[in-house]
């Protein structure tokens, strides 16, 4: 059997411990609205049944039916409600306890991602995606068995909605990429035949000793044309995505206590520790040790160089 190597996008959203969660399918009805901004984490609202508003900051109010889906990549102010109208002292969440009269299904969930200081997905993802009733690119079928699956107790339900969430968002990105032809972020740069060829080698090895001439031979272009159409599309010249990729590595490294900063340096290609040291912080704006203290070790930063020891209990 054939061994198939995992594309970009599945290799990113792998790196950074991406999974997605239904967190509420609630059924509403009279003046009923619902708002998870503020959560630090990607949401997505789908329309089941019924039809509602969506309300955007400094936007008019859009009309939502049954089929649509709303995604939220970066947390921006959002509200869905029962009116076009808002009251602007209550902004808040506020679902009656009575069910009487017309009512409107929604499945509510979030993505979110485990590890990463910086993740290029969702940096190059536009504030708000609404997809109307889509029934392209395997959308549909996927709304289909999500609203299907909401509407009953079945044994397993939470774990069958989150994986057709895990689904959900990959169909999104595809749709997005199709639709919209974003210039540039992460995902235009992906789609590029060359440029997403260098970005494949990157991810694969980040700790080879890559340069510019390199990486310009391997994706078929010039040097000068590789580097300029690699910093137009990402927004930095390929050797400081470079750094920036093996430290989105190393964050996830650093929480394996099996590993030592001295074996993840020298699997990312530095020569030695405290090189890797000053490169992490320089990059993320804080020591190797951080992690590490989020993983359950105590360490004490003395410059370029940390002791660490795992604590008691």
């Amino acid at each position: 059997m054939a061994h198939t190597e995992p594309d970009l996008i599945s290799e990113v959203l792998a790196l950074f411990g991406f999974r997605a969660q239904v967190f509420a399918s609630p059924r509403v009805c009279g003046d009923w609205q619902i708002n998870t901004h503020g959560m630090h984490r990607a949401s997505f609202h789908l329309l089941a049944r019924g039809a509602g508003w969506l309300h955007l900051r400094d936007q008019p109010p859009q009309a939502l039916r049954a089929g649509d889906l709303a995604v939220f990549p970066n947390d921006v102010w959002h509200l869905l409600s029962a009116r076009p109208e808002l009251d602007p002292d209550d902004l808040t969440t506020r679902v009656p306890a009575v069910l009487q009269g017309p009512h409107t299904d929604l499945v509510c969930g979030y993505f979110e991602f485990a590890y990463g200081y910086d993740n290029p997905i969702l940096a190059s993802m536009p504030d708000c995606i609404l997809i109307r009733d889509e029934g392209g690119m395997g959308l549909g079928a996927i709304v289909d068995r999500l609203v299907e699956e909401a509407a009953r107790e079945l044994p397993g339900r939470q774990v069958v909605l989150d994986k057709l969430s895990d689904a959900l968002f990959v169909m999104v990105l595809r749709h997005h990429l199709t639709q919209s032809r974003p210039e540039q972020g992460w995902l235009a740069a992906s789609a590029d035949p060359a440029i997403g060829k260098a970005l494949t080698l990157i991810h694969r090895e980040p700790g080879r000793p890559w340069q510019l001439v390199d990486l310009a031979q391997r994706a078929g272009l010039s040097r000068t044309v590789f580097a300029e159409r690699f910093t137009r599309l990402l927004g930095e010249p390929p050797m400081s995505y470079l750094t920036r990729w093996r430290m989105r590595v190393a964050e996830r490294l650093l929480v394996d206590p099996s590993l030592t900063v001295e074996v993840i340096a020298e699997r990312l290609g530095y020569d030695t520790a405290a090189a890797f040291r000053r490169a992490f912080r320089r990059v993320t704006g804080r020591p190797p040790g951080a992690i590490r203290r989020g993983a359950g070790e105590v360490v004490v930063d003395v410059g370029d160089a940390e002791v660490s020891s795992e604590t008691d209990g």
